[in-house]
């Protein structure tokens, strides 16, 4: 058994931990870091992707026709850790100006994607040229411990690199965004992994078996193709020269040297190009899309929170355990039954199941919108009125925006999203309701507002305030709290928390656990009232807090606190049908294409093989333009939309691979001996 080939393992080990760990992250550090949005953070992880899966078509170019693969793996790897090494700068804090981060990150991103992409289609390829022909058997059981490997360390790196960016406490003292979270060191330490797989990779160099380069097999492709699409259009309509393949019309001196059967079984990628959509869809949901509905999701396991971009461990987790559980026992009871799973039918079902967890994934997502509060779009407005006198109110609207709104002493009105139009609306005015039951509204800038209009007749006020609506994000809840009473200075204590409460204003907000939190109010050293709230995560609450005298209490309600916010009602555990069902689909369709492809390319083309990775390229362009373009307003929606390109992917893939007839690696040892004779 050739002992090098777990330098190559734990190359890709390192490598892995080092790409996934960073890919894991990466759109949480360009929304809450970069502070771009969701659709602009999600184009730049495609963008990275549709780069990472574009050079591996350079990478193999390179390796199959200059530089082979050892020197492609070699340099493009330190180009790989240089990446890295701008990416962990651009993730410190302390450099000032946004775009200085900005800019950095992008040479960073594209550093990493030219390394990761660069390599991607040389490593298994130089692990399989480590083996000798008659070593099969060896050969398969390689491709399982190298994509074992990979998902060790995918599996690794999704669970941790999660921890340092929200766990550790690295800008003591320091306050504001980019201090709020540690992605200096969540990017740093999968950098230092990438630096030791090159350590890895180097140290097996004097061991390793190096197949020589043939010739400049991608000229040699283009002039083949040129050739027999020349002559054919030349020869059209002409009777009695009948080919069995196009590529047959080449010139002979072109096509010599088996370039008919390479080109053949170039086109059979036309034939596979569709099954990659699965692995767009599989890899790019999970580090994008479907990182931001865990968003949306309650993280909560017994005692232990599921951070959102944590999640996605739970399909390398599953891939390790899948596949040994399938050797062992699904794939004997197939053959047991006789049974036909070949390679062809295996890739056809994995896509079946990817389709299918996306349609899982729409339904989980409806169920999260029909949840949510309905916030007012950018032609409504929503208002909510707290009357804390003792008389009727009624909300009423100088021109006709919306039917008058009635609400009894200390009652809380109902939130309605109102439409209207900024031409009616003229400005804000509200009226004291010491003496009047009738509070007039105009409002201006009706742009997706929602506010709070509070009414106090003991001391004649009426306050308004923007309502929070931003929601946690790390498994907890944001309380403030409010009074419309001319009181000095209130002070809370919540969560070990000090906030301070002025008169007629809203306090700043503050994040407690989800459950029951008790706090305490004090005006000066005076403790004047205990109370709790009961909340859940990522819910917005806000406290009412009532002044009469000095006597404080709070607007009695269910939970102790009114919701701005609904809080994550679902558990992220409802995402692990979605999850399974793709990841079983993945052992299907990526293993088997992984040797099958190795086994059908011919010797000199071991790498360029990969070029059905431009196809994972190709798919982020899609998602990205959906993105950006917010062609699709709804996620389930969305989700569909990708189920039903996977459905007629699968369709087209399988009635096009029907006439595939798997080619025998001896062929092309025996066409390789016929031309050495033929040269002599």
């Amino acid at each position: 058994y050739p002992k090098q080939v777990f330098f190559i393992i734990g190359n890709e080990f390192c490598e892995r931990f080092s790409f996934y760990g960073m890919r894991t992250v990466l759109i949480l550090y360009a929304r809450n870091f970069l502070s771009f949005d969701d659709d602009t953070s999600t184009s730049i992880f495609h963008a990275f992707t549709m780069l990472a899966y574009f050079f591996p078509l350079v990478g193999g170019i390179l390796a199959d026709s200059y530089w082979g693969k050892y020197k492609t793996i070699a340099y493009l790897s330190i180009v790989y850790v240089i990446g890295h090494v701008m990416k962990t700068i651009a993730a410190i804090p302390f450099i000032p100006g946004n775009t200085t981060h900005i800019v950095l990150s992008m040479i960073g991103l594209l550093l990493i994607a030219m390394g990761t992409g660069g390599i991607k289609p040389c490593v298994s390829s130089f692990g399989g040229d480590q083996f000798k022909l008659h070593q099969t058997v060896y050969l398969s059981q390689f491709f399982s411990m190298f994509y074992f490997a990979i998902n060790s360390g995918a599996l690794i790196s999704k669970f941790i690199t999660p921890m340092f960016r929200a766990d550790l406490d690295c800008y003591p003292g320091h306050v504001g965004p980019k201090y709020d979270e540690c992605y200096a060191v969540a990017f740093g330490v999968p950098g230092f992994l990438m630096l030791l797989a090159v350590g890895f990779f180097f140290a097996g160099t004097k061991y390793y078996n190096r197949v020589p380069l043939q010739s400049n097999v991608f000229w040699k492709l283009c002039k083949c193709v040129y050739s027999a699409l020349r002559n054919k259009w030349k020869r059209r309509g002409q009777k009695g020269e009948e080919h069995w393949h196009w590529v047959d019309y080449a010139d002979a001196l072109v096509s010599r040297s088996g370039s008919i059967r390479w080109i053949a079984w170039m086109l059979w990628g036309v034939r596979v190009v569709f099954k990659w959509e699965f692995n767009w869809k599989k890899s790019e949901a999970q580090g994008s899309r479907w990182t931001l509905q865990a968003l949306q999701l309650d993280g909560t396991w017994g005692s232990f929170y599921m951070k959102p971009d944590q999640m996605d461990v739970v399909n390398p987790l599953l891939i390790i355990s899948l596949i040994p559980l399938f050797e062992v026992t699904l794939y004997p009871l197939l053959r047991h039954y006789k049974i036909n799973f070949s390679p062809i039918r295996k890739m056809t079902v994995g896509l079946l199941l990817a389709g299918l967890s996306f349609v899982f994934a729409a339904a989980l997502q409806f169920a999260i919108d029909a949840g949510k509060t309905p916030l007012p779009s950018n032609n409504q407005f929503s208002v909510r009125v707290i009357n804390l006198s003792p008389c009727d109110v009624n909300l009423t609207s100088s021109k006709p925006l919306f039917d008058t709104i009635p609400v009894q002493p200390n009652e809380v009105s109902r939130l309605g999203n109102h439409e209207c139009s900024v031409s009616q609306i003229s400005g804000r005015t509200f009226v004291s309701v010491d003496q009047n039951d009738q509070l007039s509204f105009d409002y201006t800038g009706c742009n997706g507002n929602y506010v709070t209009i509070q009414t106090n007749a003991t001391s004649g006020n009426v306050i308004d305030s923007k309502v929070p609506t931003s929601k946690p994000e790390n498994g907890k809840s944001s309380v403030t709290f409010i009074t419309p009473y001319d009181v000095k200075d209130l002070h809370v204590n919540v969560s070990d928390h000090d906030v301070t409460i002025k008169a007629n204003e809203r306090s700043k907000p503050v994040q407690v656990q989800s459950g029951r939190s008790a706090y305490v109010v004090y005006q000066g050293a005076n403790r004047l009232y205990e109370g709790s709230v009961d909340v859940g995560v990522g819910g917005v609450y806000t406290v009412v807090l009532i002044a009469d005298q000095n006597d404080v209490r709070s607007l009695e309600t269910s939970q102790g606190a009114l919701i701005d916010m609904n809080p994550n009602n679902i558990n992220i555990a409802w995402m692990l049908p979605q999850y399974f069902v793709i990841t079983v689909g993945e052992v299907f369709l990526s293993i088997t294409g992984l040797e099958f492809s190795y086994t059908q390319a011919p010797p000199s083309m071991k790498s360029v093989m990969t070029r059905w990775l431009l196809t994972v390229s190709m798919g982020s362009v899609i998602v990205l333009v959906i993105a950006k373009s917010k062609m699709i307003a709804r996620q389930a929606h969305e989700f569909l939309f990708f189920a039903a390109l996977i459905g007629v992917a699968t369709i087209i893939f399988a009635l096009l691979a029907r006439g595939y007839k798997p080619v025998d690696p001896d062929e092309f040892t025996r066409d390789k001996g016929e031309n050495e004779r033929e040269k002599r």
